[in-house]
């Protein structure tokens, strides 16, 4: 009878025991409240615990003493996490707000179809505060937040923690994961049969052993990559290109070094490589030559701070500067989504007169023409449209645009008319013509706006995918439930989603077929 009594408290000694050895929740246990308003407002209506946080409600509501519209809930809890990056990736539909310990890394306040936002992490070792708020306005609710860590190191230099994701921006959970011997590939199709044959990324993670010297390299990429070593990014490259091979050296002291390559696929062949090479002990070389980068429209700089300072975390060619992010980054888990500033800059030939430059931009905007600036609105604002006149003589003229934004929703826009000169010129980021084409049955043109961003699903809280401008047809090829986004094909072959209301075509938006991916 004794020994029959000892046995629970045996097995009760060893769970505490494994708990405490391992402070690591497979599922977490929130603190859930619920109000009947939109703004957490008063004594919640509803407290409870829930076991994760994953909820698809549909048109109806939490509990039968919510309302199934405009309620808000928050949800706390305090987990373990061991050191690392993580991403969180939330979904929602209609707003939310992520903290982690006091610090607000998503806020999506404002009504949008189900969706999600991507935010990474660094966290150290021990216990953190997870608050997540959420509003519904109406229509179908979900919120959802779940995590993991990325970027973790395995081993050697021949072991590589590979990320597969069904899309160009690394972004939300991986389809696939795996651990590689070494990043030498040639893809004809998919890499995998759960990975897209075309417009996929993967993330590649090692630590690799070196000993004190220089060294160089080398990547060879159809279509973008770019690569850190040990915490510094030395090569950027996070363009459409051909098969191309780049290199840079790095001093390394003796140790293990972390390694990451991120690399995207947008169409055709795929091409990712990596090697290295010890080339000197300790002695700094010249740089190997690497492919310039070209900028045949705008030289655009993207910097994770507010003044521009230090070196861009990204450097490409914009077509345009025609850009609604939301809430979004402008290049998700490179670019913050919050607190960043872009610096463009060209040369156009204008003919000599005055023009009228335009722009609506949220928060501050300077302008620069002819190293003279023209427009100083360096300040924090919410959508507001500037306008300023400017004479030119004529010819080559230097334009140079500062931007930063600073919380909330991003957004800049471009343009400029010429009021009086010799010769009559009207143009924008996109240099885009004023008259749209005839679009034929299937297809569509532009109409009210010069250059439409392209976004991934449809909304604007969407990342951007691409452009339409005024001078291209695109092909329709499905709508949401209300018609008002357009999945559209370009001539390229990428697809998006468009706003139908700066869309023109013959065939009715409301024959398309539904498409819900």
């Amino acid at each position: 009878m004794r020994l029959k009594l000892m046995i629970p408290f045996i097995f009760l000694a060893m769970f505490v025991l494994l708990a405490g050895s391992q402070p690591v929740f497979a599922v977490e246990v929130w603190k859930a409240e619920y109000w009947n308003n939109r703004d957490l407002e008063g004594d919640p209506i509803l407290v409870r615990n829930e076991s994760g946080l994953s909820h698809e409600w549909g048109d109806g509501s939490p509990d039968s003493s919510i309302d199934t519209d405009n309620f808000s809930a928050q949800w706390s809890t305090r987990t373990y996490f061991n050191e690392g990056t993580y991403r969180f990736v939330a979904t929602m539909d209609d707003g939310m707000r992520v903290y982690v310990d006091g610090n607000k890394i998503i806020d999506v306040w404002y009504d949008s179809q189900q969706h999600d936002v991507v935010a990474d992490v660094n966290l150290s070792a021990g216990e953190h505060n997870i608050v997540v708020k959420y509003y519904e306005a109406g229509g179908k609710a979900a919120a959802k937040v779940t995590w993991s860590q990325i970027g973790q190191t395995i081993g050697s230099s021949g072991n590589w923690a590979a990320e597969y994701f069904n899309n160009t921006t690394l972004s939300g959970f991986p389809a696939r994961t795996q651990t590689e011997s070494k990043i030498d590939y040639l893809w004809g199709g998919s890499p995998a049969p759960d990975v897209n044959a075309d417009m996929f990324s993967v993330r590649w993670s090692s630590a690799v052993p070196v000993d004190s010297g220089t060294y160089r390299f080398t990547v060879r990429a159809d279509d973008g990559a770019r690569l850190w070593v040990n915490g510094q990014k030395i090569l950027d490259q996070w363009i459409e290109q051909p098969e191309t091979t780049f290199s840079a050296d790095i001093v390394l002291s003796a140790g293990t070094v972390p390694v990451t390559l991120e690399y995207f696929d947008h169409g055709g062949t795929a091409v990712a490589a990596l090697s290295w090479v010890k080339i000197a002990d300790g002695v700094t070389v010249a740089p190997a030559a690497t492919a310039p980068q070209s900028f045949p429209n705008w030289k655009a700089e993207y910097f994770n701070n507010i003044n521009l300072n230090g070196s861009p975390v990204l450097t490409r060619n914009d077509t345009a500067i025609q850009f609604d992010w939301g809430s979004s980054s402008p290049v998700p888990n490179l670019v913050n989504h919050d607190l960043f500033s872009v610096r463009w800059s060209r040369t156009i030939n204008l003919p000599a007169g005055t023009y009228s430059f335009k722009t609506i931009v949220d928060d501050g905007v300077r302008i620069w023409v002819n190293d003279q600036i023209v427009l100083d609105h360096w300040t924090i604002a919410g959508g507001t449209p500037l306008l300023t006149n400017v004479t030119v003589p004529g010819g080559a003229t230097k334009i140079r645009i500062e931007y930063f934004e600073m919380t909330g929703l991003a957004r800049i826009s471009l343009d400029w008319d010429q009021v009086n000169g010799s010769a009559s010129s009207s143009g924008s980021s996109a240099a885009a013509t004023n008259s749209s084409p005839t679009a034929p049955a299937g297809y569509a043109s532009l109409k009210n706006a010069r250059v439409l961003t392209l976004r991934e699903g449809p909304g604007i809280g969407f990342d951007s995918v691409g452009y339409i401008l005024r001078s291209s047809t695109v092909q329709l090829i499905g709508r949401n439930s209300s018609s008002f986004w357009i999945k559209v094909r370009l001539q390229d072959g990428s697809e998006g989603w468009a706003s139908s209301k700066y869309l023109n075509s013959a065939t009715p938006f409301n024959s398309l077929p539904v498409r819900t991916e």
